[in-house]
Parts: structure tokens; C-alpha cells; sequence
């Protein structure tokens, strides 16, 4: 159970600062391997309610789909819906529309020019004091090639 709550809380971390959330099928894929993974190791010890068992540690895995996302995990998200080939004028009006209905202030936008790429900047420096995760979007002749995301 310790190793649960360990795993869970690392779950918990990760989305809050990278955002792991916003891999949706890979985290729920995570979630299973993990609860099947703990669910052999109870049935392995206890030989019973190993089922009831893998259905709680999936519930407890998935449980950050159900908390509120934090702003990394919306970053993430817009970071995502960028693709490679996306018209770089359209990286703004994604951004705004991941944080629309959220609590948190629209990340800071900056276009810049930096080792021989175009750049748009999105950082969470306008959210919080020395936050400085952000989503950096390479541009070539107008489109995307390219996103990183850099976590604080």
C-alpha cells in the first residue's frame, strides 16, 4: 500500500509540473499497467480481492483527471494541439482557448528570432512568480517544425 501511495503521489507531481495528464491515452495506459502491475503483486501475497484491488489503485492513478488541471497540464495541452505544420499565427488563439474557462491568467506570449529559428515563447512567468515552465514553438517559413516544453 505504502508503494500505492508512493507511485501516486509521483503521479500527482508529474502533472503538476509537467503536465503528464494531457497524454491522455498514455496516462490512462500508465494507470492500467500500474494497477494490473500492483493487482499481480496483491494476488501474488494475498490470493484474494486482487480484482477489487487493481480497480482501486486504477481509481487512484486516474483521480487526476478529476482534479483540477494545473496550468501546466493546459499548457501542455495547447502544446499538443500545435503540430508540426501549424500556421505559427494560430499558436495564439490555441493558447487562449486551453485557458479560456480556467482560473489561471493567460500565459505570456513572445515571438523572437534565436539561433537561426523564428520563435514563439509561451511561458507561466506571467502566472506566478519565477515559474518559468513554458512551450517554446520553432517556425519555419510560417509553420511550426517543432515544440519543446521546458519545465521550471
Amino acid at each position: 500500500m505504502l508503494l500505492v501511495a508512493l507511485v501516486a503521489s509521483a503521479a500527482y507531481v508529474a502533472d503538476q509540473m509537467f503536465g503528464v495528464v494531457a497524454f491522455t491515452y498514455r496516462y490512462l495506459a500508465f494507470c492500467l499497467l500500474a494497477a494490473l502491475a500492483f493487482g499481480g503483486v496483491w494476488h501474488a501475497c494475498f490470493r484474494k480481492s486482487a480484482l477489487a484491488f487493481v480497480l482501486v489503485v486504477f481509481g487512484i492513478l486516474a483521480a487526476n483527471f478529476f482534479l483540477p488541471p494545473p496550468s501546466e497540464r493546459l499548457l501542455r495541452s495547447a502544446m499538443l494541439k500545435v503540430t508540426p505544420g501549424t500556421d505559427a499565427s494560430a499558436i495564439v488563439d490555441i493558447v487562449k482557448q486551453q485557458y479560456e474557462d480556467s482560473p489561471y491568467a493567460i500565459p505570456w506570449i513572445h515571438e523572437d528570432q534565436a539561433g537561426g529559428f523564428d520563435r514563439v515563447h509561451v511561458s507561466l512567468l506571467s502566472q506566478k512568480a519565477r515559474n518559468c515552465t513554458s512551450a517554446i514553438f520553432l517556425v519555419e517559413n510560417g509553420r511550426v517544425s517543432r515544440s519543446v516544453f521546458s519545465p521550471d
